[in-house]
Formats: C-alpha cells, structure tokens, sequence
C-alpha cells in the first residue's frame, strides 16, 4: 500500500488598525504655510472576524507491508534440505514459506484431492516423475518456461527436463533425480565366497544366492520390496527393464506379455521365495523396510532406491553394516547388460497461486547448484544440474558415487498414462500373489493385462 502525505496549509491573518490624530504645527517664518485639509473624523475599523479553524484530516498511520507467505506440499524432507532452504530464503527475501511434509505412502491421494478442489491455498506443489502426466492434465499448472531456457537447457539433466515438459511447457523445476540401484553385503559374499564383480546378468545373480543361502552366510539372499505400488521400481518393475524390454507400446496397450522379461521376472520372484532365497517377508515390506532388513544383515542384496542404497553404506542410524556395503550395477537379462526405472521430484506453480513471483524465486532456490548440492549430499539424491556430477564433495560423501551414476544411462522413466498409477498398484497386487503363491507367474501376467484393459476402457 502507497502511503499518502497530507499537507495542512495554516492561513495566517494580520490585521492592522491605524488610528489617524489631529494636530497643528507652528509656521516656519521662510515657507508660506499651505492651507489645511478639513479633517474627516474616520469611523472605527471593524475587528475581522476571526477566522475558522480549519478541519485538519487525521494523518495516516505509516504503511505497513503485509507480509507474503507462499504455502507448498511436498513429500518428506530428505536431508533437511527444504527446511534449511526455507531459512535461508526467508533471511534473502523476507518471505515465509510454509510447508506441508506428506508421507509417499499418502502424497499421491492428498495431491489429487487438492488439484481437484482448485488448489488449496498452495502455491507450489510436488510432482513425481510416475505422475506428471496424471497431475497435469487438468492444466492446474504455470508454466515456467522462463527458468529452463535455451540458453541454459545444457546445464540441466536433459531426460528430467524432458519428463517435465508437456506440449513444450516446462510445468515444474527439475528438483532432483534417482532410480534403482543394487548394493550387496560385502562380508555376507566374501564368506560365501561370491566376488560382486562376477554378477553380470539375472542368471549370476540367482546362482550367488544359491550358493550364499546353501553356504549360511546369510538368511536370505534377497528381499523383494512388494508391500506399495511405488515398489514396482524395487521388484518385477525393473526386472522387466533390464531385460531391456517395454510394458506397453505407443498407445498403451500392453506387449509384456509377448516378450521374455516380464514372465521370466515374475517366475524368478516366485520360484525363489517358493525355494527359500528370498524373503517371503518382503510381501508386507517396503523399500525402508527391507533397507532395515538388509542393514541388519538379514540378506545378502539390496535393490532400492537412490536414497536406500547410500544410507545403507552410510547411515549408522540404519544399517550396521555402513562398513561392508557396495554397489553394483542392476544385472541384465537376455542380453542386455542394464537396466531399471528412474525416478526424478519437480516441484510446480499452481495457476491458482497469487504469489507467482515469489514461489519461482523459491524454486530457483531449491534447484541452484548450491542447495542441490546439500541435497546430493546430506538428503541422498541425485542431482539435476549436470556440473555437480563432477563435483569433488559429492564424490567424496557419496561412497559409490561412482556407480549411483553409472546406472543412470541405463535407466528409464515409467510409462506416463493417466491410468499407470492405479496399474501400478495391481502389478503390485500380481507380485504379492506370485509371492504368496495364490497366482502363478503365468496367471498373474495375464491378470495385468486384463487390468490394463479394464483401465484403458474407463
């Protein structure tokens, strides 16, 4: 608000009452004295009335600013990196930013209520990677085109910045990256006498885990995470991908079924729970818990998210084997070497916000190299500003670094369909059917695609 100055202007009246005498003056012998005016007795001059006072306006109080708040909902803060980017833009700008934190278990729901219901006062609102074309296709977003430009285009990971961009609009900042990784207890292997190196495909993985379960050295080999449909990355999802193969083509329609890699996934799930090498646990876990089972030594392998992974080889607060943990790549199948799905977090402007402004200047924020790199480093993700792939302290925080990056090249995002999401919870329905062996590999398959029938007709 402008504020207004009000001059008072004072008038200030002077009046002058002269009195006129009379009076004779002596003649002055060498002047002829000038014959005298009849004098006119003049009446009194009147007072002025006295003038009114006039009304002075009450001064206004000075302007104050009214202070700007720009409200967010994102997934749980790794690292603390958001509330420390929230104190530090605060301390730049002025402005609050208040954040809603929602478990992953209920962010996907929460954030389809709040689109629906025009906004919920946020202004910014996270975008998973498995649901950008789902939360933006109601066209609830700004774009922000503005902030990834040509110009700069190449300092960003350019296959997150793709994933963003719908119809040539960059509809949320690439915040940060991930995907699946695999690490192994290296004492449980050199006991059992397995070198890591030699684990190249999904066959050499399943003879390590027989030798390493016949040999003792671990209770299982291996614990698929099954519990939530977002475990699709951790289990027969990504298995299928490193065989190199598609679920579906360019219209959606499913074609696992034709190839190799979904079946031979699903029977590998199954056999080796029904045998003993992995966990049958793993049915009612999910990443963070099988991540507690492999860092307490329960199994030989891990195969989880970016995050996991690296608490696992360093977090003393999840894993007691932060000593004996490594990494290598996910193996591949019928003959590809890799493979897995990535993951990636954008964060979006709501059309809705009336603070526009001030929400990018907090992206901005959250995506400079600088925060990225606390991200990187004390939250566990991969960042999306390419230069920090090369930066020493990362390299230095992260053991494995190395590797985390290596697998990414190998990697792919999910299909984007309206209707993955809930397809994604009946592929996790399948595994955990296979598991329990109330479906057989070859039953639950064509199961998923009668699912995905049933959602593409809606």
């Amino acid at each position: 608000m402008k504020t207004k100055s009000i001059i008072i202007l004072s008038i200030l009246v002077i009046v002058a009452i002269v009195g006129v005498g009379c009076g004779s003056q002596a003649a002055t012998p060498a002047e002829e004295q000038p014959a005298e005016e009849p004098v006119v007795e003049q009446a009194p001059a009147e007072e002025a009335a006295p003038e009114e006072p006039v009304a002075e306006e009450p001064a206004e109080e000075p302007a104050v600013e009214e202070a700007i708040t720009i409200r967010a909902l994102i997934r749980p803060d790794e690292g603390g990196n958001v509330a420390k980017a929230v104190e530090e833009f605060k301390a730049a700008t002025g402005v609050d930013v208040e954040v809603d934190f929602v478990g992953w278990a209920e962010i996907h729901d929460k954030t389809i209520t709040t689109l629906a219901s025009g906004g919920g006062g946020y202004d910014i609102i996270f975008i998973p990677s498995a649901n950008v074309v789902e939360f933006t296709s109601g066209g609830w977003f700004e774009p922000l085109n503005d902030m990834v430009t040509d110009a700069n285009r190449g300092e960003w990971l350019e296959s997150v910045v793709d994933m963003y961009t719908i119809d040539g609009d960059l509809l949320a900042m690439p915040w940060y990256a991930g995907g699946a990784h695999m690490a192994y207890n290296a004492s449980v292997l050199e006991e059992a006498g397995v070198d890591p190196a030699s684990i190249k495909t999904w066959e050499d993985f399943m003879a390590a885990c027989q030798t390493i379960v016949d040999s003792g050295a671990a209770q299982f080999c291996f614990a698929p995470s099954a519990k939530y449909p977002g475990n699709f990355y951790y289990n027969w999802g990504t298995m299928v991908a490193s065989f190199g193969e598609d679920l579906f083509n360019e219209e959606g329609a499913p074609i696992f079924q034709d190839g190799e890699g979904a079946l031979a996934a699903m029977q590998m799930i199954g056999d080796a729970t029904a045998n003993g090498l992995f966990d049958p646990a793993g049915i009612a876990q999910d990443d963070y818990e099988t991540l507690i089972s492999f860092g307490a030594g329960n199994s030989a392998f891990l195969l989880d998210s970016t995050w996991a992974v690296t608490q696992a080889n360093r977090n003393p607060d999840l894993s007691g084997i932060t000593d004996n943990a490594g990494l290598i790549l996910i193996p591949g199948g019928g003959g590809t070497e890799s493979g897995g799905y990535l993951y990636a977090g954008g964060l979006g402007i709501l059309n809705s916000s009336e603070h526009k402004e001030e929400a990018k200047q907090f992206l901005a924020k959250l995506t400079d190299e600088e925060t990225q790199k606390h991200h990187a480093i004390e939250g566990a993700n991969l960042p999306t500003r390419m230069a920090l792939y090369e930066d020493a302290d990362i390299a230095a925080a992260w053991p494995g670094f190395e590797t985390l990056a290596a697998q990414l090249p190998y990697g792919k995002f999910p299909p984007q369909y309206g209707w993955f999401e809930e397809w994604r919870r009946s592929a996790a329905t399948a595994v955990q059917d296979v598991m329990g062996e109330r479906k057989s590999p070859e039953e639950a398959i064509q199961w998923l695609v009668e699912e995905i029938e049933r959602l593409r007709a809606q």
